[in-house]
């Protein structure tokens, strides 16, 4: 008898990479296939420019909504080919959608994520589920992070207590208390504004193992003015995304400095930011471990296991693909809304709410 094979797709707050991944879910998840593609120089631009910017028209939002959606379907189409899956045992696909601006803490709030799931859906005549975080945030939520709920199915250990902390371009944490019990927030900047300055100023993606932060003194100052931001202060859970943690934030006065010196503030901001949020929730862990592209900036996770004087480990270690887990979660994520299995939402650190997330498109 085949496999149901359920897809998710993800694109993150680095804007750089689609990454498909297939599971499937009998009594465990299992990753049957993952494979990332580039996003186009190009269109990383327009999504970046949009995103800094906060300005478009609204004939530019459409198109690239749809350019995005077709990006997606090319993505899939690709990967399904590269796996040697059949397309028959695929009941359906689940999009993240490549978020440009999530605003939780400002009156009505709102997530808006770009790609037109129609596109998906008519192109491979498989159903698509997308807008997981509307129906989070009309609940009570945050919209973000989702991924928690996916973190205790995954990592969760008899008789420990794990801390998750997936670092892409914003960080989050799950905390695992027990079978039942788990806590999920976003921290702060990840690898955002190492990137963002990286990219700006040295000509490439990121520092690579941290190697040029690694040479740096940390500007104990302008670390302290970084982490005296509000969001710092605010209670967990809460969300946060580029439209606070972007390159304008690191400001004239520390731009100014060497670029060792500003990576080395900018991890450390990264790291202290993760000890602040175990910190300030009593969380003690038996176990941490970090997932996300985060895993390949060595110096980061030795200042993270210096600060937390915990003994850190990667999802590789614990047999998994760090960079595969959030594209995982969505394809999970799809697997419950297709089979009307309501998700946690997290409303405060008292207060869990259920709710059925994801909007359903299909062409049949």
């Amino acid at each position: 008898m085949s496999k149901s094979i359920y897809v998710g797709v993800m694109t993150g707050t680095s804007c750089d990479a689609i990454d498909v991944s297939f599971i499937s879910t009998s009594k465990r998840v299992n990753l049957e296939f993952f494979h990332s593609i580039k996003i186009p120089k190009k269109t990383q631009t327009e999504i970046k420019n949009l995103i800094a910017s906060n300005e478009t028209s609204l004939s530019s939002l459409g198109k690239i909504n749809k350019d995005i959606g077709e990006m997606y379907s090319r993505a899939i189409e690709k990967s399904i080919l590269l796996s040697g899956l059949q397309k028959k045992d695929i009941k359906g696909i689940a999009l993240s959608g490549q978020t440009v601006w999530h605003e939780i803490n400002k009156g009505k709030g709102f997530s808006m994520q770009l790609g037109d799931p129609n596109i998906v859906a008519s192109d491979l005549n498989i159903p698509v589920v997308d807008n997981l975080r509307g129906m989070h945030i009309a609940t009570g939520g945050h919209g973000a992070p989702l991924v928690p709920e996916f973190h205790h199915d995954i990592f969760y250990k008899k008789n420990k207590k794990i801390l998750v902390v997936n670092i892409g371009g914003i960080s989050n944490f799950t905390y695992i208390k027990n079978k039942s019990e788990f806590f999920g927030s976003d921290i702060g900047p990840g690898n955002a504004l190492m990137d963002a300055y990286c990219q700006k100023n040295l000509d490439r993606p990121f520092d690579k193992n941290g190697a040029v932060a690694s040479k740096g003194i940390v500007l104990e100052k302008e670390l302290e003015r970084l982490m005296s931001l509000k969001f710092f202060s605010d209670p967990f859970p809460k969300s946060t995304g580029k439209e606070l943690f972007n390159y304008e934030l690191i400001g004239k006065p520390l731009l100014s400095k060497s670029p060792k010196d500003i990576l080395a503030t900018l991890t450390e901001l990264t790291a202290l930011s993760i000890q602040v949020a175990v910190q300030e929730n009593n969380f003690l862990p038996n176990d941490v471990v970090i997932c996300g592209g985060g895993v390949k900036n060595k110096f980061l996770l030795e200042r993270i296991s210096k600060l937390l004087d915990a003994n850190v480990t990667t999802a590789e270690d614990e047999g998994l693909n760090s960079q595969a887990i959030e594209s995982m979660a969505f394809a999970w994520f799809g697997f419950r809304r297709l089979n009307n299995i309501q998700s946690t939402v997290q409303i405060s650190n008292k207060i869990v709410k259920k709710a059925l997330l994801g909007s359903l498109t299909s062409s049949k």
